[in-house]
């Protein structure tokens, strides 16, 4: 059997290490590589992986500087012996049938990519975000309608709604495609690293499969990197803005993902402010520092040229939207100005008594009780459609 090589880069993370590295232990595909680089962790989490490594043969260990995930991820790939390789986060963990349903998909359907869904969890819940696909595979325009669009942005919603999230623990990628096409993480950029592959592969792609079970658990850590202040946000999400462009127009798709980007675009704008405000401890603030840094944002040039190109339009205005749990967003910017409706006119010779309008109250008010006071049926899982969003 062909083995897959499991990437896990690792920095300052005992706490959920090693529910991480078990989950990959007791994967039910046994021919695993399992690689965990530790990126200059200063707590026990060497010591963690090391004691693994002892008890598990499948498991190499690399002790390194740290210089950032992106380079530990490529440190992994570099190392990597398997024919597939596969990527995880080490505050996350997987299904036990994970990589073995990714393996019978993608050698179904011979296709250098599969990619699967995953669950959100938090400390209340855990929430599967699903694709709306069935298992199936996605070929050539395909790939770019269905993934890389969303995985960039909607053209005319929310800046920040985004369909698909493009995260690389939830696939399983060909090793020789990705040596063949020297796709690697970009070096430097701490934020939305894995976008950017992931943008950059599927540009590659000839054919995804799709395996349509849940299997990856994405788990919200208070102390991730995306709940904290940054003071390089901006600068990095400037990076990746440049590299997902660059992309874009290697690609000759520029014009095709130009509202896409500009939407990217505010978002990370948005994104920047609320991490110099927001995100803030007293600890971290210079109020002058933040007000310098926030005109900054504001006053950048690329900014003044992406708004220039969208048209704002009611907040209130409903448009069709993909869902999360049944829910819609409503739109803020659009390529088309909607007008406001018109006042409905009150029909002539209607009149209701003060009273009658008493007792029609109190009667819906009875109903909407009794409604109440019924059981509810509960959804099943199965049943349900949870699509996703980031």
């Amino acid at each position: 059997m062909e083995v897959i090589s499991i990437i896990v880069p690792i920095y300052n993370i005992e706490k959920y290490l090693s529910r991480s590295i078990e989950s990959l232990i007791n994967q039910t595909y046994p021919h695993l590589e399992i690689i965990l680089v530790n990126d200059g962790s200063k707590d026990n989490s060497l010591a963690i992986c090391e004691a693994y490594a002892k008890k598990d043969r499948r498991i190499v260990v690399i002790d390194k500087v740290n210089e950032g995930v992106s380079i530990a991820r490529n440190t992994g790939l570099e190392a990597a012996t398997g024919t597939y390789v596969g990527f995880i986060d080490p505050d996350d963990w997987v299904e036990p049938t994970m990589y073995e349903k990714l393996y019978k998909q993608i050698k179904k359907w011979d296709s250098p990519v599969c990619l699967c869904n995953y669950f959100k969890d938090t400390k209340k819940k855990s929430s599967p975000k699903v694709f709306s696909f069935k298992d199936e595979v996605l070929e050539d325009k395909v790939i770019i309608e269905k993934l890389v669009n969303n995985m960039v942005g909607m053209p005319d919603l929310m800046p920040t709604y985004v369909c698909v999230m493009g995260c690389v623990w939830r696939g399983l990628f060909k090793k020789e495609f990705l040596d063949t096409n020297q796709l690697r993480f970009a070096p430097g950029v701490s934020i939305m690293e894995d976008l950017v592959f992931m943008v950059q592969t599927l540009l590659k792609c000839q054919s995804v499969a799709i395996e349509q079970g849940v299997y990856y658990h994405y788990v919200q850590n208070p102390s991730s990197t995306l709940h904290t202040y940054n003071k390089k946000l901006w600068e990095d999400q400037i990076k990746v803005y440049e590299l997902l462009e660059k992309s874009f127009i290697e690609s000759h798709l520029e014009e095709e993902m130009r509202n896409r980007l500009d939407f990217r675009y505010i978002g990370m704008v948005l994104s920047a402010i609320k991490n110099e405000t927001y995100m803030k401890k007293d600890k971290d603030s210079d109020l002058k520092d933040t007000v310098a840094h926030i005109k900054q944002i504001c006053q950048d040039e690329k900014l003044k040229f992406v708004l220039e190109r969208v048209k704002p339009i009611q907040v209130s205005e409903k448009k069709p939207a993909a869902k999360e749990g049944g829910k819609r967003l409503r739109a803020i910017y659009s390529d088309r100005v909607v007008m406001p409706k018109k006042p409905k006119e009150k029909k002539k010779g209607t009149y209701i008594t003060k009273k009658a309008s008493q007792a029609k109250k109190l009667e819906k008010q009875a109903k909407l009780s009794e409604a109440k006071r019924k059981p509810r049926a509960k959804k099943s899982l199965s049943k349900a459609k949870h699509y996703e969003v980031e």
